[in-house]
């Protein structure tokens, strides 16, 4: 018998859309961040609308939830518990 063990999950992953350097589907981690999740992606696009951009969440009984996301702020180190980690199937939309 051979035991085969699992390293990483790489069908979990987040969407980002928008105004982005490299918008896409990426892998999730386990502590991908909002903030890490632009940078992944790039960055923001030069005619982002920063304090508009938020996570679309999908709940389990379907409907979704906008969470906002205030870019500059964050960044500032203000408002920090907007860094929120993502979950599968969560999407940036970055207007």
């Amino acid at each position: 018998r051979s035991t085969v063990t699992v390293q990483e999950v790489k069908s979990l992953k987040f969407n980002i859309v928008g105004q982005i350097m490299k918008p896409g589907s990426y892998p999730l981690s386990e502590s991908t961040t909002v903030l890490d999740a632009i940078a992944q992606a790039g960055g923001v696009g030069i005619y982002a609308k920063t304090n508009s951009i938020y996570v679309l969440r999908l709940r389990a009984d379907g409907s979704s939830v906008q969470l906002p996301f205030h870019y500059k702020q964050v960044l500032k180190g203000s408002n920090l518990s907007q860094n929120i980690k993502l979950q599968p199937r969560d999407t940036i939309v970055v207007p």
